[in-house]
């Protein structure tokens, strides 16, 4: 029993160490996989950048009611209209002004 108890303690114990270094493994494996793969690269072939993926999402688009740029995949978008807002509290003031000009008038 005593053999069994200190054998889950030293588990616990290795399993807290890991989840502690985690981090570095994962940087140290990209780096090791970096490393192997340009010395594997033959003469002919050229380091290439790294492309995003999401370029085309990156787009900025300009807020309808105070003016602030935000990424397009982050703006919020009316389907009625084709006006964008960088948030919800903007589409709602906008929406506030443009009854309170209908009624108004």
């Amino acid at each position: 029993m005593k053999l069994f108890i200190i054998l889950i303690i030293l588990v616990i114990f290795l399993a807290l160490i890991y989840l502690r270094l985690r981090p570095y493994i994962k940087m140290a494996r990209r780096m090791f996989g970096l490393v192997r793969d340009v010395r594997g690269m033959g003469q002919n072939e050229t380091i290439q950048p790294l492309r995003s993926e999401t370029a085309v999402d990156n787009k900025l688009v300009r807020c309808a009611a105070c003016g602030t740029w935000t990424p397009a995949t982050r703006a919020v978008k009316l389907r009625s209209s084709s006006a964008t807002y960088c948030s919800h509290t903007c589409l709602e003031t906008s929406a506030a002004r443009s009854s309170k000009r209908k009624t108004a008038s």
